[in-house]
């Protein structure tokens, strides 16, 4: 019996169903697009790092959850110059994943670009300098702009990161031991969001280190770049011993390593500022004793309010004494350890300034003076913080006459304190509460040591921020990379070739072996 011909398909038949394959087609089309659509809007990445390397914290969110629609867009642009030893690349894939945090975060109200230097060359700069436009007229290799309108940032991507090369094979790249970028891109795009910013005030008359001198003593490295391109605040150099007292408009002043004494008016003049809810700064060291003259009246007025910054020189031990550069005879240079160099041991992690650091965090005090509370001293309503401390070795020593080792009975033995900060509200006063805080080094900052690539600006930042009511930037946290590569020795190695090369294999060769000689015997 055969059986029957399949009936032939009609004209009309075929027509239907290509008609369905193509609304299939259109439809299954139009997910797709849908889908698209969806994600470009709703796009989002998961961070399955142990320690959450590429996510941003509460506080940069709440920042990009200001940003208004209506608003200009922020604008970054890294101006990348790759390195022979390849350090920077490492720092730079980290920079790119977060700034995508920020775009997506943000949903494009932040876009950024990243410039290669080495393949695109001056016509790619001036290219991106036309499409942004961009009224910055310099860069340097590796500077990262920031842009909302008319209003320009510029940090150097060296900045956002720390290196280990102690560890470093020859020729390999460094171990990248911290980054702290995120904390540098809110803090900048915050300080592109202000409609006023916050004036910082320079005081003047007493020696102090200048925000517009340049080299040794001069501040204009930190008070130029950091204050004022980076973080947006506004500098001024005030005198404040006059009938005005501190100026008006000046939100905090900041008193960087005086050399001379304070006047009796120029105390009355800060401590109605402060008594009205001022926030002050007061960057000092151990050379003010230098020639004999010390700051008599001034750290009788910072003892009033409960800290006491001692007339003497900090000696670190050898373990945290910093290694510097002595030139030699005939061009050749010693590396030493400078015992008045040095880091400090442990920062007091339930203040909010100094909440985020531990003893690893690369902050140096250069000819620190020390610096302590005393509590029943302060006014009342007033809380006194010892922020920074040393190490049971460390010693201070009068400045005159100084010792090279610890003398009982002439010299303060360690641990104690090299930054304290004052805060609360003086009985009676109705405003916002009063803000202190004293570091006993203001040389670490200078222009000259600067230079020398010891000195990291957190500490000051962080008190700046603090006193300027900027918590929420200090409460970025900085992402510390976690090495998580395999070393093998030699024979482990050779263990995993042989099992890789030759045993996998011939498992794989013995199966399909097994399998072709059952299926021939079926």
């Amino acid at each position: 019996m055969t059986a029957p011909a399949p009936a032939a398909w009609s004209a009309q038949r075929r027509a239907g169903v290509a008609t369905n394959v193509a609304i299939q087609l259109a439809c299954l089309l139009a997910v797709l697009i849908g889908l698209n659509w969806i994600s470009s809007r709703r796009y989002a990445r998961w961070d399955l790092t142990a320690q959450a390397e590429y996510s941003l914290g509460d506080k940069t969110r709440q920042l990009l959850g200001r940003i208004g629609e209506g608003e200009a867009k922020y604008q970054v642009v890294v101006f990348y110059a790759p390195d022979e030893y390849g350090a920077w690349e490492a720092a730079l894939r980290k920079t790119k994943d977060i700034l995508e945090e920020y775009r997506t975060n943000s949903h494009g109200r932040i876009e950024y670009e990243v410039l290669s230097l080495y393949t695109g060359g001056r016509e790619a700069v001036m290219d991106a300098v036309k499409r942004h436009k961009i009224r910055t007229e310099q860069f340097s290799p590796n500077d990262v702009l920031f842009k909302k309108g008319d209003t320009e940032r510029i940090v150097n991507l060296s900045e956002f990161f720390q290196q280990d090369w102690s560890s470093a094979p020859q020729g390999q790249p460094p171990k990248l031991t911290a980054f702290n970028g995120e904390q540098i891109i809110t803090s900048t795009l915050q300080a592109l969001s202000q409609e006023k910013p916050i004036v910082i005030g320079f005081t003047a008359g007493h020696e102090e280190s200048s925000p517009a001198k340049a080299g040794g003593e001069g501040y204009s490295i930190f008070a130029r770049q950091i204050l004022e391109k980076r973080e947006g605040y506004e500098i001024r150099q005030i005198q404040i011993g006059g009938p005005e007292g501190v100026p008006k408009g000046v939100d905090l002043v900041l008193v960087a390593g005086p050399l001379r004494d304070f006047t009796e008016s120029d105390v009355r003049n800060l401590k109605l500022y402060l008594n009205a809810g001022g926030r002050a700064l007061f960057l000092l060291d151990a050379y003010p004793d230098r020639d004999g003259r010390k700051l008599v009246i001034l750290n009788a007025f910072l003892a009033e309010w409960g800290i006491i910054a001692g007339h003497d020189l900090v000696i670190a031990d050898a373990d945290s004494a910093l290694a510097v550069e002595i030139p030699g005879e005939g061009g050749t240079s010693l590396r030493t350890k400078d015992p008045t160099m040095f880091r400090p041991a442990k920062y007091e992690n339930r203040h909010l300034i100094t909440s985020k650091f531990d003893s690893d965090k690369e902050i140096h005090f250069v000819g620190a003076c020390s610096v302590l509370i005393d509590p029943k001293q302060a006014p009342e309503g007033i809380k006194t913080t010892v922020l920074v401390y040393t190490n049971a070795d460390t010693f201070a020593t009068p400045l005159f006459p100084q010792v090279k080792t610890f003398v009982a009975g002439k010299c303060m033995d360690g641990p104690f304190g090299l930054a304290a900060a004052a805060e609360g509200k003086i009985k009676g006063n109705a405003g916002p509460e009063t803000r202190i805080v004293v570091i006993g080094d203001s040389t670490a900052l200078c222009d000259g040591i600067w230079g020398m690539k010891v000195a990291r600006p957190d500490l000051v930042l962080n008190s700046i921020r603090w006193l300027a009511n900027q918590e929420y930037i200090i409460g970025v946290d900085p992402k510390t990379p976690e090495d998580r590569s395999l070393v093998l020795t030699d024979s482990e190695d050779g263990y995993v070739f042989r099992v890789a090369v030759f045993f996998l294999p011939l498992i794989a060769i013995a199966f399909g072996g097994t399998m072709w000689l059952t299926r021939r015997s079926q």
